[in-house]
């Protein structure tokens, strides 16, 4: 009965491991020796290492990390040569959590064939001899265990454990007897083991794999379906989950949400700045978008370009301090005004909403005002004419703390001198 109850076992640890990722389960068997530290009754004393300590657990890999192990051992006490004599024999049964310290500090990155676990918990054990009735204890275990992986079913170990007894009311060597219900009691093992990994795949001690796998492939579906919904097909700079107009052809002007904007006409005379001559003053396109004129008036010399010009505004996005191309065609106006009349100068204000820090938001209007005059100095206009401020926080065009109110912040303004 017992034989058929331990393969249906196996066969059901086994049939588990293999419709998982790695294997989750072993077993082990251990034999080494053992140092019954304290406490011992005066004039006896155990031998420093007795060769008589066995033991078998059973393990539960809950991930690469962490897991559960069920253990038992044998003890058996003796005297150290020279000393009186006695006979001991201490049994246990313990549960304890087990961390894979291999894992956790990544030893995969220098080998693949040398562990390290960690466990501590606590059990039930006996202590008992041919003098005494049984005495129950209840101890706590905490040890190390290195592991050299010899293939992927079997690994060599080596474990020391230290035992502390709690309710022990006879010395090891049984002699005396003890009222004490505190943890006064001490053993150590040190033993050489075998463990045998159930299963086909690789066990959770050795897995390469990530070991939130399903959460990670779950993670990355996501970042696919976000990378797909961030493309830009028509390449206007909005994505196309939020272009209204998906197949605009390159480069056109187009909104936050992809659809066209009529070039900018800052004169409102039909005819786009790119291509009027005159952009700030109303004109023909005979005359290439300027007035027809007096002799004595220079082109683009009439206080009406002044004002236009200041009555401009460069706008940005939250945090930013990038000119879009909406934008860039003001200033290439601007900048033609500037080199058709050399006596112009410049200064460029740059202003913040009122998030963030007061010292946050002066050094971004000040990055907005560099961008433009930048931008400026590139279309030709001699960089000596043109100066810039920032004014962060402290000047807002609408004070309210909207989305719309905030946006009208966001600018760079012009004085012309």
């Amino acid at each position: 009965m017992k034989h058929i109850l331990s393969l249906f076992l196996i066969h059901t640890f086994t049939s588990y491991c293999q419709d998982t990722t790695y294997n989750h389960f072993s077993v082990d068997a251990e034999f080494g020796l053992n140092n019954p530290i304290y406490p011992m009754t005066s004039g006896y004393d155990a031998a420093t290492l007795n060769l008589w300590h066995v033991g078998l657990g059973f393990r539960y890999a809950v991930n690469p990390k962490f897991g559960v192990r069920l253990s038992g051992g044998y003890d058996n006490f003796r005297e150290l040569a020279g000393t009186p004599s006695f006979s001991s024999e201490y049994y246990r049964v313990s549960l304890e959590g087990v961390a894979n310290l291999g894992n956790i500090m990544d030893f995969k990155e220098w080998t693949k064939h040398i562990g390290l676990l960690f466990h501590m918990g606590a059990g039930y054990s006996v202590l008992n001899g041919s003098s005494i009735d049984p005495n129950h204890i209840l101890h706590g275990i905490i040890g190390f265990t290195p592991q050299v992986r010899l293939s992927p079913r079997f690994n060599l170990y080596v474990d020391g454990s230290v035992l502390a007894n709690i309710y022990q009311n006879y010395t090891y060597d049984l002699n005396s007897t003890r009222n004490t219900h505190g943890i006064d009691a001490y053993l150590i093992n040190l033993s050489l083991g075998v463990q045998y990994n159930f299963g086909r795949k690789e066990h959770a001690d050795w897995v390469v794999i990530p070991e939130n796998n399903e959460e990670i492939q779950n993670l990355r579906k996501r970042v696919e379906k976000l990378e797909e919904m961030q493309r830009d097909d028509d390449n206007d700079g909005v994505a196309n989950w939020l272009d209204q107009e998906p197949e605009t052809p390159a480069g056109t002007l187009v909104d936050t949400k992809g659809r066209t904007l009529a070039p900018r006409d800052s004169d409102g005379d039909n005819i786009p700045d790119d291509l009027d001559d005159c952009p700030f003053e109303k004109g023909s396109a005979a005359m290439k978008g300027c007035p027809e004129r007096s002799g004595s008036m220079a082109p683009n010399s009439s206080k009406e370009v002044i004002t236009m010009i200041e009555e401009s505004e460069v706008k940005f996005e939250t945090d930013k301090a990038d000119l879009s191309p909406s934008f860039q065609q003001l200033l290439k106006a601007i900048a033609k005004v500037m080199k058709d009349n050399p006596s112009y100068k410049l200064h460029i204000m740059g202003h913040a909403d009122d998030r963030a820090s007061e010292e946050y938001n002066m050094n971004l209007s000040r990055e907005r005002a560099n961008a433009a005059r930048t931008y400026l100095i590139e279309q030709g206009v001699s960089g000596d004419r043109l100066t810039t401020e920032g004014f962060g926080e402290t000047k807002l065009k609408n004070p309210l703390r909207t989305v719309e109110a905030r946006a009208e912040n966001r600018r760079v303004e012009f004085d012309v001198r």
